[in-house]
């Protein structure tokens, strides 16, 4: 989940974790550094960096089946 702040009339809203994969997975297909977000109180546009976005998405485990017992 990721907390964003409008700017222009100051509400805080918090996007679901799956809306921000979304974004990241459309932004990467077309290779955009931004993604635009509209604020649910005043409908303007927001722009979010994708870093910030890769940034708050949840972590994947890798190593889930790497540990060895001795």
């Amino acid at each position: 989940m990721m907390q964003v702040r409008c700017q222009w009339c100051g509400w805080s809203y918090t996007l679901k974790s799956d809306a921000v994969e979304a974004a990241v997975a459309a932004a990467e297909a077309t290779k955009a550094t931004h993604h635009v977000e509209n604020c649910p109180k005043c409908r303007r546009a927001l722009k979010i960096q994708i870093s910030e976005m890769k940034r708050r998405l949840p972590r994947k485990s890798g190593t889930a089946g790497a540990e060895t017992s001795s």
